[in-house]
């Protein structure tokens, strides 16, 4: 009787390679031996402190399950327990602390279970519960019946949980392949419906035509960003869109780098090369950070802008260009051309159609959109299974600062949250130094720190740099060069803001 048993049970637990399909064929046999009214299978999972169920199945239907039942501390140190019996009949739920708690919140009136432990190796996998709506209803013969059938139970169980697995690895694919397709298409403005639907109108007037086009902003407000819709609206925009940050190229390079070389020209000019405005010919170029060009550069940038040709480095010919140039800066070019760095003729020339970005605080509406993309952006990039949460007040505090360093230093910030918490809640803690109160009118003010306001009490001068370095190498991210460094925004020279942070014992 009892071989039979075994073989035939084995045979409906083999008869699919659904879960739900044989331990549907399972029940529908074992049913006649045992009297039971359903059968469930769950995983403990000691990482989340939780019990998943994975299947149900009772006379009415077969259900796939993804239900997660929180356990206490205690109840997980007794399913951690390493001499727990393979097989137990609970005959009444109120006997058994766990499967009390857990069992009835996914089964309603269940009152007795036979369970049995399924392992993987020396690894508690999980149980299957065998149950029934009457309490005292499973006595020692029931249990021999099935107490055989755990590793084929155990088999079945591991193959489901793999190809659960695998099936949740394709979505993540997918959803990586989504974001990437995102990321690629510079169309996508976030808060372009709401804190840059300003700027949006202004991208979309002047998309079409040929005109030269100055972006304005802070540092890290996303100019590039804007860049990229103007030349992805433009007629333009099946063509090379070439970006160029002209504070990152020294300037012995920058007439051999944007205009190009013949071979020859100097030293280690082996063969011709095209310049940056060569390879966007027929499309865009998008000068970041234009204010950096010295004058002799400026010179030349204006001849493209006049006439469209370049000369390249040791050459004589004009080469003849169809191209569009986008400027950027963060630096008030006016004021540039009154201490005379910055041509006049120039801003005029790229002054035409200017766009200038508000500043993240000026757009607080968008946070929580930044945050929900980004948090997207950022769990592909650290191949997360699920979306950390962030809580209505960690939000609060995100729309409560005043963001100097504006986009890109809510990246930064969101990023360190995610490598210290990636399955979250996210924490923000280290933006609340610098909150902003709300004001009287309700509005948020950026607080300014006036030295007329503060007490007779003084600190040495360089305990007062040195805490203001260490700030505002915080807002940056630790980026001491280039666009958006400490240097930029100190208004200081790289090296010697490098000598002070070593004098003061920072670096």
């Amino acid at each position: 009787m009892q071989k039979q048993f075994y073989f035939e049970a084995t045979q409906r637990l083999c008869s699919s390679l659904e879960l739900e399909q044989s331990l549907r064929a399972y029940f529908e046999y074992v049913r006649q031996h045992l009297p039971i009214d359903g059968i469930y299978l769950n995983i403990y999972r000691p990482e989340y402190g939780d019990i998943q169920f994975l299947a149900h199945v009772d006379e009415a239907q077969t259900t796939a399950l993804n239900k997660q039942v929180k356990i206490s501390a205690e109840m997980q140190a007794l399913l951690s327990q390493p001499d727990r019996p393979v097989i137990r009949i609970i005959n009444d739920l109120e006997h058994d602390q766990v499967t009390g708690f857990v069992a009835p919140q996914v089964i309603p009136n269940i009152q007795s279970v036979i369970l049995l432990r399924m392992l993987s190796g020396n690894t508690h996998l999980g149980v299957v519960g065998f149950y029934a709506k009457q309490k005292a209803q499973f006595c020692h013969r029931h249990a021999e019946l099935i107490e055989p059938h755990k590793d084929t139970l155990s088999l079945i169980t591991a193959f489901n949980l793999k190809g659960r697995n695998l099936l949740r690895a394709n979505q993540a694919l997918t959803q990586q392949n989504r974001l990437l397709k995102q990321a690629f298409n510079p169309c996508g403005v976030i808060g372009a419906d709401s804190g840059l639907k300003r700027v949006m109108t202004q991208v979309e007037a002047i998309a079409k035509l040929h005109t030269s086009v100055l972006i304005l902003g802070e540092t890290g407000c996303g100019k590039e960003v804007i860049a990229n819709a103007v030349h992805c609206k433009s007629q333009r925009a099946d063509k090379p869109f070439i970006k160029v940050n002209c504070g990152a190229i020294p300037e012995s390079l920058i007439d051999s780098e944007l205009f190009g070389y013949e071979k020859g020209a100097f030293t280690g000019a082996e063969q011709r090369k095209a310049g940056f405005f060569e390879q966007a010919n027929g499309g865009t170029i998008f000068l970041d950070e234009i204010g950096e060009l010295p004058l002799s550069v400026q010179v030349r940038l204006l001849r493209v802008l006049q006439n469209g040709t370049i000369t390249r480095v040791g050459g004589f010919d004009a080469i003849n260009l169809d191209i569009r140039v986008i400027a950027a800066t963060h630096r008030n070019l006016q004021a540039m051309v009154k201490k005379q760095t910055f041509r006049e003729d120039l801003w005029y020339r790229l002054a035409v159609f200017p766009i200038e970005i508000p500043s993240l605080r000026q757009r607080r509406s968008d946070i929580p959109l930044l945050v929900q993309h980004f948090i997207e952006v950022l769990a592909a990039k650290f191949n997360l299974n699920k979306l950390p949460r962030v809580s209505s007040e960690q939000l609060d505090s995100l729309n409560h600062y005043h963001w100097p360093g504006n986009v890109r230093e809510l990246i930064n910030v969101l990023e360190r949250a995610m490598i210290e918490a990636p399955e979250g809640p996210l924490n923000f803690n280290l933006t609340q130094v610098d909150k902003v109160e709300p004001a009287a009118s309700g509005k948020h003010e950026t607080i300014i720190i006036d030295p007329s306001h503060a007490s007779d009490k003084l600190v040495p001068l360089d305990v007062m740099v040195s805490k203001y370095i260490a700030h505002a190498m915080r807002i940056t991210g630790g980026k001491l060069y280039g666009p958006g460094g400490a240097a930029e925004m100190l208004d200081i020279n790289p090296n010697t803001l490098r000598s002070k942070m070593k004098k003061l014992g920072l670096c």
